[in-house]
Parts: structure tokens; sequence; C-alpha cells
């Protein structure tokens, strides 16, 4: 899954204002970050498959590290925990806010169980895989995909916060580059190789946090 990753992080940021959109944008795409890394060191294997689901020509071949169930609650732990020792003077709700960082973690495991064939083992090889499969068809795949990214915006849009406002032209721009990034990847041509893959996971992904952060940047006073 892409966009829903995305429509999770969006929903959160209502959940406990002072967390960064941008931060939970890394959040929920933690996993697949460290995914990319991890490519590149060959800790994990994907294969280049044109026709190996209907959506995605990936096939992944061995990911335990970040996408098993074990995998990703470590993650999340690692993840609240880090952003409960992060040096910081605002101290409230702080406990609540490392929660929140480390749910949207743990979430993309479980969003993936939806589309992914059964490839998300439980911890490792040797242990049980999960998987629904919706890639085997475009249309639900896109379906889910538009279902999760819209109910995370109407979340955001309605639960603003004085503080976080709601910028409609910023929160454009991001949703129209989000789903101009998943339609190039879903009907585009596969990667030319793993490197590829890999280098462009981890640069959109940045990318996209970035613009996250700069689209829910609080309001100064007298900032419109």
């Amino acid at each position: 899954m892409f966009l829903g990753h995305f429509g999770v992080a969006l929903a959160l940021k209502r959940v406990e204002p002072k967390v960064s959109l941008g931060t939970l944008f890394v959040a929920a795409q933690l996993v697949d970050l460290l995914w990319g890394v991890f490519l590149l060191t060959g800790w994990e294997r994907v294969r280049i498959d044109p026709g190996f689901t209907r959506v995605t020509p990936l096939q992944f071949i061995e990911y335990p590290i970040t996408h098993s169930l074990v995998g990703a609650l470590a993650w999340a732990l690692v993840a609240a925990a880090a952003y409960y020792s992060w040096p910081t003077r605002d101290t409230s709700r702080h406990w609540q806010a490392s929660a929140i960082v480390g749910a949207a973690v743990f979430s993309h495991f479980w969003l993936d169980a939806l589309v992914h064939v059964p490839d998300l083992t439980i911890a490792g090889e040797g242990t049980p895989a999960l998987g629904l499969g919706l890639w085997r068809s475009v249309g639900a795949t896109v379906a889910a995909e538009l279902l999760v990214l819209g109910a995370g915006i109407a979340v955001y849009v309605v639960w603003r916060s004085r503080r976080h406002r709601v910028r409609p032209g910023r929160l454009t721009g991001l949703v129209v580059v989000l789903v101009g990034l998943y339609l190039a990847s879903l009907f585009g041509p596969p990667p030319p190789d793993v490197t590829t893959i890999a280098v462009a996971d981890i640069a959109v992904l940045l990318l996209l946090a970035a613009f996250a952060a700069w689209v829910d940047r609080r309001t100064a006073r007298g900032e419109l």
C-alpha cells in the first residue's frame, strides 16, 4: 500500500496535534524507508517480476527485518522511544505523542497485509505469512488506497486546530503529488533494477515528509 499509509498519518495528526505531520509521514512509512536502506546493503531482497501481480511487478523475496509482524512492532517501539527521548521544550502529553508515533509505524504492517500476497511473515522464514492479496486486482487495490487516504483527509480537514489550520492550497498540492506518484508507479514501466528501487524509495519518502511538514507548519500570529 502507498496512499493509505499517508491517510493514516493525516488522521493521526488530529489525534495528537503536537506531532508534526512530517514526522507522521516518516513514521507511517518508516519500514519502507528502512527497506530501501536494507536493499542497498543486501540485508533484504526483492525481485522485479512483471506480471507477478496485477498491481506491482515486485516479488518480495526476503524482508523480515522491516516487514514481518515482529519487525514492524520492534521498529514501532524504537520510533516511539526515539520520539520520547528527543530533546523538546514542549513536554505536555509527550508520552501520548510518542505512542501515536509508534502506532503510525505499526499501522504500516496491517495496511500492507490488505494488499500484499501472503509474504508478510510473523517473524521471518519458517513462520506463517499474511496477506489478503488485493494486489491481484487493480480495481480493489485502488479502491482500498483511495478509501483510506480519503478517510484520513476527512479527519484532517474536519478536526482542524487553531495552531494547525487547514491550508487548502497546500493540502491539495500534497494530495495531487501523492496521487500522481501512485498513478505513475501503477501504470508506469517496471523499475530497471533494485538499486533504482531503493534510492527512489528513500528519496521520495523523505521529500514527501518534508512537503507534509511544510503543509502543516504551525500558524504564526497574524499568518493566514
